[in-house]
């Protein structure tokens, strides 16, 4: 709490000695355009440019902010310019010293704009790091960005319409299926593919399951339904979860591991009640 209390003062000094009129034209160009939210061993975070390659061409100009007592960064402002010079929009954002690598631009979803994408946070996942993140969303020709915050080893297109967070352990993966929107990124739905036999010797996934997240985001699966699924349009979960155990980015996962429904046990004389993620 220290360090976060102290994080916001420093936001509110470098807001009051670097208004959001006025871009730093002295800051250097960033090494890299792009950004690795889970590198193998942590990235220098610099004071830079960066410019998007895009069609409206903004700059950010991206600055950090830290402590004495901390090992690392605590926070970090990017302004937004336009090329006529105008300021369209300032960020704010808390990070952590374990941040692993600088702000980065990206168009993730393949619509021609560009994303602003800062990694925050690193912590171990059941052994394996993953990043806490935000993505900030642009919709269409609008400079306004939208923030969406995530978590997970890796972040690309599904090849079927959806963003993917990629993220969890080397025996188990969680897959967030996001939908760009105008708002920034709406969360659909998670699924998990765990390994559920692995050769020994080699630790070859032999067989995995999938199985989704009724918990998670199911409001918005009524998207993928279609003519069989009339009045409300919602898909039922069982023809949702099999959807998105079957969409490319599951595939993907151990593609060559068997996959295999997962059961639970029998009730009050019922039969069990399969998964139905088997992947063909």
């Amino acid at each position: 709490m220290r360090f976060a209390t102290a994080a916001l003062s420093v936001i509110a000094t470098a807001t009051v000695l670097c208004p959001s009129a006025a871009a730093d034209k002295a800051l250097p160009a960033c090494p890299q355009t792009a950004t690795v939210i889970n590198p193998k061993t942590p990235l220098i975070h610099q004071d830079c440019r960066l410019h998007s390659g895009d069609r409206q061409g903004l700059d950010f100009d991206v600055r950090y902010f830290n402590l004495p007592e901390a090992p690392g960064p605590l926070a970090v402002k990017v302004i937004a310019t336009a090329p006529s010079g105008e300021v369209v929009q300032t960020i704010n954002e808390l990070i952590e010293p374990s941040s692993p690598s600088p702000v980065g631009l990206q168009d993730l979803d393949g619509d021609g704009r560009d994303e602003l994408i800062i990694p925050m946070a690193q912590h171990p996942y059941n052994g394996s790091p993953n990043t806490r993140f935000s993505v900030w969303r642009a919709d269409g020709d609008r400079l306004h960005f939208e923030r969406t915050q995530m978590e997970g080893q890796a972040v690309y297109p599904s090849g079927d319409g959806y963003l993917v967070v990629n993220g969890g352990a080397l025996i188990s993966r969680d897959l967030w299926f996001y939908l760009p929107t105008p708002a920034g990124y709406s969360l659909v739905t998670v699924v998990t593919i765990e390994a559920e036999q692995l050769e020994p010797g080699t630790n070859r996934v032999l067989t995995a399951s999938c199985r989704m997240h009724k918990e998670q985001g199911l409001g918005m699966v009524d998207m993928l339904a279609g003519p069989n699924y009339p009045g409300s349009g919602q898909l039922p979960v069982p023809e949702a979860e099999a959807t998105f155990c079957n969409s490319p980015a599951a595939k993907a996962i151990w593609p060559h591991a068997e996959r295999v429904a997962i059961c639970s046990p029998p009730e009050g004389g019922n039969p069990p009640v399969c998964s139905p993620g088997r992947v063909q």
